[in-house]
């Protein structure tokens, strides 16, 4: 295994910056666990959007879902976060 197909804090972030800064429920949980106060936003299928910390995005959404008031249709950092981790992490746009 090379140095890019490790799992690491970078290669993840990279990695969802590459999927234009959406992120899937396994990359959520790393993400939770290397930068818990990370603001994602989670896009209801009909609530409002909502902006949550990296740690609280799994609890927040089993919540809403266990409740029946509406499902997730997406996770994803901010236009203005995936714009300075691409200038810190030298990741360009595609």
């Amino acid at each position: 295994m090379n140095l890019l197909q490790m799992k690491t804090p970078v290669n993840l972030i990279k990695t969802i910056l590459k999927q234009m800064g959406y992120v899937d429920a396994e990359q959520c949980k790393e993400l939770a666990s290397y930068f818990p106060n990370a603001k994602l936003i989670i896009q209801w299928g009909y609530l409002p959007r909502e902006a949550c910390p990296a740690q609280g995005v799994a609890q927040r959404i089993k919540e809403v879902e266990d409740s029946n008031r509406d499902y997730v249709r997406s996770v994803w950092f901010t236009a203005d976060d995936v714009k300075y981790l691409r200038e810190v992490f030298e990741v360009p746009q595609q």
